[in-house]
Formats: C-alpha cells, sequence, structure tokens
C-alpha cells in the first residue's frame, strides 16, 4: 500500500494504540461527525467504502478511556495530560495499531486498504489549533496519515489536530458498536449517525432537495423512497442498533421520529439496562413535555442507585392506573405538573413498600428542585 508522508520529517509518536477490547457502544463526537462526514460539504462520501466507518468505530472504542469534555472539571487531569502530550509541538501523531480480523472477519484486504486510503486523502492539508497556553499547533495529512497493511496487522497515524477532534467531546452520541458491521452500506451509516442528532420531537426533511440528488437515489416520490429504502433500514436499526425511526411521508416530505430500541440480545446486561433507563427517559421527556432541569434531576438520583428505576418505573406505572380510574389523560400533565405529580406518587409507592417501613420512610428518591 502507498505510504503518504508528511512533509516535515520531523514526526513526533506521543501515543500509541494498540487495540482495547471492544466495548458496546463508543461515543461519536457531533463536531467531528457535522465537520467531516456531511454530504453537503463532502458529496464523495456517499461512494466512500463502509469500512471507514469501522476503522473509525475501532478507534473511538480504542480511545474511549481518554476522551474528555473541556467543560467537565473532573476530567482536568485528562484535558492537561493530552494537552502535554500532544499540544506541545507540531506533527505530533498518535499511533494506532489493531488486527485485520478487528476491521473484517473475513479479511477483506482489499476493502480495508480502500477505507484506509479513503481516510488518508479525507480533509487532506495543513491544520492548525491552539493548545492551552495559546501557542499554534500545526500538523498535516488527512484524517489518517501513514497507513500500512501487513500480515493480520493495520497501523496508522493520527494527528493532534483530529485526535482532539475525536478525544474531546463537549457534545456526543451515543452508538452501538457493532452498527458498523451490521450495517452494508455508506448511505446507511450515514443516516445512523445523523439519526442520532435528531431532536426527541422528531424532524421533517424534503426528498427532492434533502435526499434524492444528495444521496443518488432515483426513486420518483418520498413514498417510493420509505418504501424501498426507509422500511428496510427502519429493520436493521430496530433489530441491532440503540436508536430507531418511524417516519411518515405527504408529498414531497418525509418526517422523521427517532426512538431507542428494545433488548439487544447480543449487548451486555449492564449496557441494555442503561439503554432501558436512556428509552424510559426519551418516552417521559417526548410524552409529559419535560424540559432538561426536568430529566436531569431524575438522572442525577439513578446515578446515585440504579435500582432506583425500577421503584420510578413502578412509581409510573402507579400514576398511569390511578389517572385511569378518575378518567384523567396522562398527557395532560406536563412539565412542573408532571414532575410533582410524579413525585406525589414516588413518594406513595416508595412507602407501602418493603424500604418505606420505620426510619427508612421518609429516605424516597427527590425529583423535584
Amino acid at each position: 500500500m502507498n505510504h503518504f508522508k508528511s512533509p516535515s520529517d520531523n514526526i513526533q509518536e506521543a501515543r500509541h494504540y494498540k487495540s482495547k477490547k471492544n466495548s458496546d457502544i463508543v461515543n461519536f463526537p457531533s463536531i467531528f461527525r457535522r465537520e467531516v462526514l456531511s454530504i453537503n460539504d463532502n458529496p464523495s462520501l456517499i461512494e466512500a467504502p463502509i469500512t471507514i466507518f469501522r476503522i473509525l468505530f475501532k478507534v473511538l472504542n480504542d480511545i474511549s478511556h481518554d476522551q474528555f469534555n473541556p467543560g467537565n472539571d473532573k476530567q482536568r487531569n485528562q484535558l492537561e495530560l493530552f494537552d502535554e502530550d500532544l499540544m506541545s509541538a507540531g506533527n505530533t501523531y498518535a499511533r494506532f495499531t489493531f488486527k485485520v480480523t478487528d476491521i473484517s472477519s473475513s479479511r477483506d484486504y482489499e476493502g480495508i486498504q480502500r477505507g484506509l486510503e479513503y481516510l488518508e486523502n479525507l480533509q487532506r492539508g495543513w491544520h492548525k489549533t491552539n493548545n492551552r497556553q495559546g501557542k499554534v499547533i500545526k500538523s498535516y495529512g488527512g484524517i489518517i496519515n501513514n497507513s500500512s497493511i501487513s500480515t493480520g496487522k493495520i497501523t496508522f497515524l493520527i494527528s493532534n489536530y483530529w485526535l482532539e477532534k475525536l478525544l474531546s467531546i463537549p457534545s456526543y452520541n451515543v452508538a452501538y458498536f457493532k452498527m458498523a458491521w451490521k450495517i452494508s452500506t455508506t448511505k446507511q451509516m450515514l443516516f445512523f449517525l445523523w439519526l442520532l442528532e435528531i431532536p426527541d420531537k422528531g424532524t421533517k426533511v424534503s426528498y427532492e432537495n434533502n435526499i434524492k440528488i444528495k444521496y443518488g437515489y432515483e426513486y420518483t416520490s418520498a413514498q417510493l423512497f420509505g418504501k424501498h429504502v426507509l422500511k428496510p433500514m427502519k429493520a436493521t436499526f430496530d433489530k441491532n442498533g440503540n436508536k430507531s425511526f418511524n417516519y411518515s411521508t405527504k408529498g414531497d416530505i418525509i418526517n422523521i421520529f427517532p426512538y431507542y430500541t428494545a433488548d439487544n440480545p447480543t449487548i451486555q446486561p449492564k449496557t441494555i439496562d442503561n439503554q432501558k433507563i436512556t428509552q424510559r427517559l426519551h418516552y417521559w421527556k417526548v410524552r409529559h413535555n419535560l424540559k432538561v432541569k426536568h430529566i436531569n434531576s431524575i438522572k442525577k438520583i439513578l446515578g446515585l442507585d440504579k435500582n432506583t428505576f425500577i421503584l420510578l418505573e413502578k412509581s409510573y406505572k402507579n400514576l398511569i392506573s390511578m389517572l385511569r380510574k378518575d378518567n384523567q389523560k396522562a398527557t395532560d400533565y406536563k412539565g412542573d405538573a408532571f414532575i410533582i405529580l410524579f413525585q406525589e406518587c414516588i413518594k406513595t409507592t416508595y412507602q407501602i413498600g418493603a424500604m418505606g417501613q420505620g426510619k427508612l420512610k421518609d429516605a424516597y428518591p427527590i425529583i423535584t428542585e
């Protein structure tokens, strides 16, 4: 395979990632997706090999322990260590090494090579950024550099500029790691990553203006596109992903309604439990028009004790039963009104249970501010 050399011989390798055990999820940076994987800015993406996403997912998996939110004081040490290791001089890189079978179980060397070549050329050029001291740091290359394939092994470099894009995650989307291998086309993968960012209330897109020309589809209507593309894609996401969607069409307009998926038998129990919590929070948020402050107050108590989720689930079921007996609709309670009512139901459900007896009767979770 051809090697694309930096114009500078002063290449410094500050870190070496040697293939970490695969996790169930990866944290995909929102800014990286919007800047790098945008059809508007880079139409050639629709022709990119699917292996580029498998390589990127593997990179995100391997750096997961080093990812940080620059605004999180608890992760300040990670930010400082990154700055010290990779942002003190130009042409500083991290090396990645993993097995060919990490990307292709069938050892598709040609497909892997095409993916590496595409990533070497993607966004290729000089890039500069500032470190915390205000010093300008420059690096040259594409998303990856100096890639090579030997028998059973892949290796390449990522510059400090692009590594910062992948490590620094002020906003990100959680994706099941195996999705990059369950999806067979780049168009579907681009849709999946976009879906992860769609707001809970859904969105509308024009088939003619936003999909047909940009993605190279030839279906004559949004309805046919839905039948032949969206319907089978939804089935794939339902079966394998952590997020899927419902859709409807009206004329040229396609309405997309995202939702979190049900249990996936290939995922570890802990990840499934976290996904159930995410799914339920999404349901409450949409159904009762909850704001970020409401969701955060619930997340806070769940972070202290995940078993609290069982109590909240039971309390919500009791709340629904109570409202039905009074011929009331749950959807009539929104925002603060829902939180107040839900809090009362949590208190009642807790106190009639085993934990709510004696001295612990007032130790129920608090979700109100």
